[in-house]
């Protein structure tokens, strides 16, 4: 059966209309997708256009480049749950993934103020890492699944689809060995757009990110828009 209900559905760009944010909440609830993932402009809309279903609501901080300062990344996180979101990708400072106390600063003090938080259904909201790992060696994949496990985020995401190297299966078995026994959750994304890569990366990720054109096709729904997620 395909995993409809581990995939978040993205539209990651900031010049969707509202049309087309109409369109793909709309068949977010005929997959029964987990969640709709989309700018944090288009947060509001797609929280009232989902509201009373089962597709949650997800938005990104500080994507793609994750540059931002802690206090912007902080405010942008507090803004997005404010307008709906439940569920929160953060993209952390890879650039410095070798000051690893920066990187625990960082994601220590936003997991913090999402723990303050509540969303419209009365939830903490969810918080995923991406650490863009189709940049990182393979010991630098490790320490950040550490740090991640560490700090008590929900999940470890492997990219944001906007570099040359998403998601790869060795890096993501390196994730999972090195998480063992804690809860600490892998998200694949990252130029996944076939059903025979979901069937690999399936046994070892509770979650895919994925752009909706492929999960349309993958679904045998015909599409005539792009996504390049």
């Amino acid at each position: 059966m395909f995993p409809n209900n581990k995939i978040d559905y993205t539209l990651l760009d900031n010049s969707a209309s509202n049309e087309a944010i109409e369109n793909l909440c709309e068949k977010a609830t005929q997959l029964g997708v987990k969640s709709v993932c989309v700018m944090p402009k288009h947060v509001g809309k797609s929280a009232k256009l989902l509201a009373g279903s089962n597709v949650l609501v997800c938005s990104v901080v500080s994507f793609p480049n994750g540059a931002n300062t802690i206090e912007e990344k902080i405010e942008e996180l507090k803004e997005i749950v404010y307008q709906g979101a439940d569920e929160i990708d953060v993209v952390w400072n890879y650039h410095r993934i070798n000051e690893p106390e920066y990187l625990q600063l960082e994601i220590s003090q936003i997991n913090e103020a999402r723990n303050q938080l509540k969303t419209s259904k009365g939830n903490t909201p969810l918080l995923k890492v991406i650490v863009e790992s189709g940049l990182l060696t393979n010991e630098q994949t490790a320490l950040a699944t550490r740090i991640c496990m560490e700090i008590d985020v929900d999940f470890i995401k492997t990219s944001t689809g906007k570099v040359d190297v998403g998601a790869e299966v060795d890096k993501v078995q390196i994730m999972d060995r090195t998480i063992g026994n804690h809860t600490l959750k892998i998200k694949a994304s990252g130029g996944i757009r076939t059903k025979e890569q979901i069937d690999v990366f399936n046994p070892l990720v509770e979650r895919f990110g994925i752009g909706y054109a492929s999960v349309d096709k993958m679904n045998g729904i015909n599409n005539s828009e792009k996504s390049n997620y």
